[in-house]
């Protein structure tokens, strides 16, 4: 794994045409992880980040689609750039219209110190622009890239419309915040505790080598499946 700076970019090479991103000027508790997976014909962007900085690198852009797991504002905010954008119809107001309270971002940022500097930033700072969907995924979609196909799942329980993306030729999972290495956001409005265990349930059964999460480290296969069992235990008083 290689990372370089590119446009305020911190850019992970991941291996198999993953580059996982992220954004150097957050603390790195704070930083959200989005991903640029190239096919042979196509590439895509999964998620977009805060929205700070300058933005994606321009030779990116002609093609590129963008699949949003979740309407949070730490997931969106390059969404804007690509020219097509997909996402679940759940969601979908949000992404046309991304008020702080909708994306989460109030009450979230108020007084946090976010940025490098200890700084905190007002919620209305990231300024996502709207990102309306071009078009919707459901459960079951394919996304053909040439060479690489991405299953959609809808796998609700973080927000209504979080999505799940599995690519089979790579046994790649990009699961946004539905299952994560760290805490798992189950009581924020549109949260679904209920929800979040049954789309582990789903993920689990599938033949996934490693999952890529919105924050925290890559996890293998045994790493994920005893987070969903911990997050079982946890929940199930």
């Amino acid at each position: 794994m290689t990372a370089t700076a590119d446009t305020e970019l911190l850019v992970e090479d991941m291996g198999a045409g993953i580059l996982r991103l992220s954004e150097p000027v957050l603390q790195e508790s704070e930083r959200s992880f989005f991903y640029l997976i190239r096919g042979d014909q196509r590439s895509c962007l999964i998620d977009g980040g805060w929205g700070l900085g300058a933005g994606l690198p321009g030779r990116w852009l002609p093609g590129l689609i963008a699949l949003a797991t979740h309407s949070h504002f730490d997931h969106i905010g390059h969404l804007y750039q690509a020219a097509t954008r997909l996402g679940h119809k759940a969601e979908a107001a949000i992404f046309a219209d991304p008020q702080p309270e909708a994306t989460q971002a109030a009450p979230w940022l108020y007084g946090r110190p976010v940025l490098m500097d200890g700084a905190a930033i007002d919620p209305i700072t990231p300024g996502q622009r709207p990102c309306p969907l071009t078009g919707e995924l459901d459960d079951g979609a394919i996304v053909d890239l040439g060479g690489r196909r991405l299953a959609v799942l809808h796998t609700p329980g973080h927000s209504p419309g979080s999505i799940s993306l599995y690519d089979d030729s790579t046994q790649s999972l990009f699961c946004g915040d539905v299952l994560l290495p760290g805490h798992i956001f189950d009581d924020i409005p549109g949260a679904d505790p209920a929800l979040v265990r049954l789309s582990h349930r789903r993920l689990a059964s599938l033949p996934f080598r490693q999952s890529f999460g919105g924050h925290g480290p890559v996890m293998d296969r045994d790493t994920a499946l005893t987070r969903m069992a911990r997050y079982a235990d946890a929940r199930s008083g």
